[in-house]
């Protein structure tokens, strides 16, 4: 069994709709997106955090590679469920509900600024990883805070402002590198590198 059905309240009040970001902020999903893409290894697939619909594990529904897809956010369209998603509805707090070692694939896609405990859970992602598992994620820079506040407060762009207002943390090399090596991952198999004009740092960490 490699997932548990949570019964955990959703924590916003409203889907977050990403079609209805401005235009900069749907360029820079799909900048993110196609970045993770070049990414994935074959076998079972975690998204944290993936969205109400999912958008980027559902473009990839008919690749053969990924033998599992598995959705974790507080609230998921239950017609994913057509295309054999396994879906968990769960605010994520500290524990992953899935068994070690069960993914070749976690993401996390402009995700962890938004978590309370955001080193526990790349702990979790280790634990849950399989040995030569690869975990990705996306995060905003400190550079990028003032741009991406102007389009939440400023332009007033409501999915804007649910998504920055929602924001715990930014980062950059000198703060995610060292949480993932204290999450396990060793430093001969992490790779950092800042992306989309430097305003968001992508992370890829191998388990060994």
């Amino acid at each position: 069994m490699k997932s548990t059905n949570c019964s955990i309240a959703p924590v916003r009040d409203k889907v977050y709709d990403y079609d209805a970001l401005p235009a900069l902020g749907r360029l820079s999903l799909r900048l993110s997106n196609r970045l993770i893409e070049s990414g994935l290894k074959s076998g079972d697939w975690l998204d944290l955090l993936c969205g109400y619909r999912a958008l980027l594990q559902r473009s990839h529904h008919r690749n053969s590679a990924i033998s599992g897809f598995y959705c974790l956010d507080h609230t998921l369209d239950p017609d994913l469920s057509e295309y054999g998603f396994h879906l968990t509805e769960s605010a994520i707090d500290k524990m992953l509900p899935y068994e070690s070692e069960t993914f070749e694939n976690i993401t996390i896609v402009n995700g962890l600024e938004h978590l309370w405990e955001p080193q526990q859970v790349l702990e979790e992602c280790h634990r849950t990883l399989k040995i030569g598992g690869m975990l990705q994620i996306i995060v905003p820079t400190w550079f990028a805070k003032p741009v991406l506040e102007f389009l939440a407060f400023t332009v007033k762009n409501q999915q804007a402002y649910l998504e920055i207002n929602d924001h715990k943390m930014y980062y950059d090399e000198k703060t995610l590198w060292p949480m993932l090596v204290r999450a396990g991952f060793q430093p001969s198999n992490l790779r950092l590198k800042r992306v989309k004009f430097a305003c968001s740092l992508y992370a890829c960490a191998v388990k060994a």
